[in-house]
């Protein structure tokens, strides 16, 4: 392909240049997509894994449509006393429904990079040392992150090549036979198994009746366009912070409100993470990963390589806001995508993001900025449209991500 192609924003850059890949090759928003969340299960498990989850907001020009696709992890079923929360792995299912309603390449070849990097080793990038200082303990804590993240009892450092021949043949099993096997077949059995015995909680039924659920964006009027948001704010009513008067100011005034509840015990500070990718036919995808903690549990299946994320019903609360996407429903461009970390601190600079973007200058001057967890907010703005106008577009990679935006 020439000429422009679309772009993505992530917090890995090595992902980030896997989903542009697949866009130059001719993929869907959706196919990049899944191509760099597979990625990062490798590259940043941190945030991103097998045994993670997340949400999606997903715009198909072409079907006139604007959904979401929810995966968020639920906790396991507990069948003994003493286990640690764990939750039903819910990346596989949630990956391949993307790809199988919205993508246009093959199910494996958006796996195989992932596959790769797990099998020979990747360079470890900045974004992922990040998070392995700022969770040394937890990692010294946990056997299983330790023989990962801190071989000889070093951690890891930029450069330094991460590999886990495990989580590469649990790739190439879901690259080659697709998810089935891993929910419903001996391999869901075995992994299910394995995870009990570590101490988690799972179990193979739980595996079998997981599905992730498409459904409802929350809308909102802006002018001639519509924004399209993952999940409604809880509090119905909130005092006017953000200026302006309008549809798209009283919603985001609305998440400050549960914000400023002060009840952030479900709200986790780190272990999520938020891309934007855009084709060059204004498909879109906005999503945001989860581990719901730094590293997820600790605890899995070690044996595939599977790391499952933290458990608890506090720790496994949707966040405090969503992805989002702008369109215009009567051409069906694209103008905005954005999405963060979802933590307290993500939240809130999202929610000034968007106000500054969406409402102009000076609309966030009254959002006191929390600094309750990470804060990354990865944005891309078209706002004059695209396919019309791809000159108007700019591609934002927040630096405190450490990732990178790709685009041409």
């Amino acid at each position: 392909m020439t000429g422009y192609f679309g772009g993505v924003v992530a917090d890995e850059p090595r992902a980030v240049r896997v989903a542009r890949d697949v866009l130059s090759a001719g993929g869907t928003a959706a196919d990049a997509s899944v191509a760099l969340y597979a990625t990062m299960t490798v590259t940043k498990p941190s945030v991103a894994g097998i045994g993670g989850g997340g949400v999606c907001v997903v715009h198909e020009r072409e079907a006139k449509k604007v959904e979401v696709l929810d995966f968020w992890p639920r906790p396991g079923t507990r069948t003994s006393a003493g286990q640690t929360a764990t939750t039903i792995p819910a990346v596989p299912r949630g990956l391949y429904a993307l790809s199988a309603r919205f993508g246009r390449l093959q199910w494996a070849s958006l796996l195989s990079a992932a596959e790769q990097y797990a099998r020979l080793g990747v360079p470890v990038s900045r974004s992922l040392v990040n998070d392995i200082e700022a969770n040394r303990d937890r990692i010294e804590a946990s056997p299983a992150l330790r023989e990962t993240f801190m071989p000889n009892g070093k951690l890891l450092e930029v450069g330094d090549r991460i590999r886990s021949v495990n989580l590469a043949a649990l790739l190439t099993s879901l690259r080659v036979k697709g998810p089935g096997d891993f929910y419903n077949g001996a391999l869901g059995a075995d992994i299910a198994a394995a995870v009990q015995n570590a101490g988690g909680t799972l179990t193979a039924d739980d595996l079998r009746n997981y599905r992730p659920e498409w459904k409802s964006a929350t809308e909102v009027k802006h002018g001639n366009e519509i924004l399209y948001l993952a999940y409604p704010p809880r509090a119905a009513t909130a005092p006017a912070v953000i200026s302006g008067g309008s549809d798209v100011a009283d919603i985001l005034n609305r998440y400050l409100a549960d914000i400023d509840a002060g009840n952030m015990a479900g709200q986790p500070m780190s272990g999520r993470s938020g891309f934007v990718v855009v084709d060059r036919a204004a498909n879109a995808v906005a999503c945001m990963t989860t581990m719901n903690t730094p590293f997820g549990a600790g605890l899995g299946a070690d044996a595939f390589g599977l790391n499952l994320a933290a458990g608890d019903v506090a720790q496994a609360a949707t966040p405090l806001m969503g992805p989002a996407l702008m369109v215009n429903p009567f051409v069906w461009e694209y103008y905005y995508g954005i999405a963060g970390t979802g933590t307290p601190a993500g939240a809130t600079k999202q929610i000034a993001t968007m106000a500054e973007d969406l409402i102009g200058a000076g609309a966030a001057s009254g959002v006191a900025l929390n600094s309750s967890g990470t804060s990354s907010v990865n944005v891309i703005r078209c706002l004059e449209g695209v396919p019309p106008h791809p000159e108007s577009c700019q591609f934002v990679a927040d630096p405190a991500g450490g990732g990178m935006a790709g685009v041409r």
